[in-house]
């Protein structure tokens, strides 16, 4: 504010504007209730019955904005103004948060700018590791200028001097991506039996069918051990993090994968949210070996290489194939192209561990004992005391 306090015979005496105040933040925090970013979009709409609501007619999912206040004007008597109210935008566990950055050109012909590319630049991920991570400030409120008042009277009296100008807040195209978050993430090659495995271990279900790229979204599932309520001790039983696993099933990877081939790539940024890879293999693939090398290369070529570092647990899947008369009338003719010990030994010879595995998740031969032993390599991983 440029007031004055009036003096003698209507002149300006001593300066007494205040500040300008500052404006409001935007700001993300967690809300535990949340499982998807649908909320934020225009086409999404929640119906009266407390549902989570479903998609407009119109189809379109135009992203919404947000605003927060501006910071009111000073007044006089060196009175500042009060500061902007902040907005507050509720996301869930796992979100990414990357602003998006127009790169412009000047056209040669027209001489106007033109985007060419649109990059993308990290500013946090929301977690619920501690207080701090719970809440990001994606858009800080502008400062508000300087009032006459501080200027001063009696120092530097006689003075000119430039006030600092109120500066604007930041305006930024943000976008929001989740991880879904897990204790295991199921990956193999498209119709390894990883939705059949986690039909077996868990409530989900997910579809289940004998061609490839039957899963076109993660599904989630969450295993309970057997004695969870077989003593008196209390256990946590629903949940990633508790006495339970939580298991994520992600699409089947071929290869490109990482390059964005095939439906993997869009979801496997899910896994690195999980503790634990669990790598199925198809015993009755016409190579298994090289499925497994294909699957661990993609691995490692996706992002800055940090899911190559993730502990794996190999399992092979539908060892019921080697036995005779087993299988229904649309598995006839399902072969193993290489007997069990040859599988075994051409696997320890690529693997750089020796966590390797046995099952069958359709007739559910050695799934208790695979979770048994998971369930104690998951609570070793993330450092809890067996």
């Amino acid at each position: 504010s440029s007031t004055y306090k009036k003096g003698p015979n209507g002149q300006n005496a001593q300066p007494d504007g205040g500040d300008g105040g500052k404006g409001g933040d935007v700001t993300l925090v967690v809300d535990d209730s949340l499982n998807t970013l649908a909320g934020l979009t225009r086409a999404w709409r929640p119906n009266s019955f407390g549902g989570g609501g479903a998609a407009s007619s119109s189809g379109t999912f135009r992203p919404l904005s947000f605003r927060a206040d501006n910071g009111m004007d000073g007044a006089r008597q060196f009175k500042n103004g009060k500061f902007g109210r902040n907005v507050v935008i509720r996301v869930p566990i796992g979100t990414v948060v990357q602003e998006e950055v127009d790169v412009v050109e000047i056209d040669e012909v027209t001489g106007d700018n033109v985007v060419v590319r649109t990059d993308l630049m990290d500013i946090g991920i929301i977690t619920d590791d501690d207080e701090e991570t719970r809440t990001l400030i994606v858009g800080f409120g502008g400062e508000g200028g300087e009032g006459s008042g501080n200027q001063g009277y009696k120092k530097g009296r006689g003075v000119r001097r430039t006030r600092a100008p109120p500066v604007g807040g930041e305006r930024k195209r943000l976008k929001l991506t989740l991880k879904i978050v897990a204790d295991v993430a199921l990956v193999g090659v498209p119709n390894a039996g990883k939705s059949t495995f986690l039909a077996a271990v868990t409530r989900a279900k997910p579809k289940i069918a004998n061609y490839p790229f039957t899963t076109v979204i993660p599904n989630l599932g969450v295993w309970i051990p057997p004695n969870a309520y077989g003593n008196d001790e209390p256990h946590k039983t629903t949940g990633a993090g508790s006495e339970g696993l939580a298991l994520c099933d992600v699409p089947g990877l071929i290869a490109g994968a990482a390059e964005g081939v095939g439906l993997g790539h869009a979801f496997l940024r899910h896994v690195e949210r999980c503790h634990v890879i669990l790598h199925l293999v198809d015993a009755t693939s016409s190579d298994p070996v090289g499925d497994f090398n294909m699957v661990n290369q993609e691995i490692l070529r996706y992002g800055n290489g940090k899911l190559a570092q993730m502990p794996q647990i190999v399992v092979v899947n539908k060892v019921d194939a080697w036995e005779e008369g087993r299988g229904e009338d649309w598995e006839h003719g399902l072969k193993t192209r290489m007997d069990r010990d040859s599988l075994e030994d051409k696997l320890k010879e690529v693997m750089p561990h020796s966590r390797l595995m046995w099952m069958s998740a359709k007739e559910r031969e050695g799934v208790d004992d695979l979770m048994g032993r998971m369930h104690g390599f998951v609570k070793k991983v993330k450092g809890i005391p067996t």
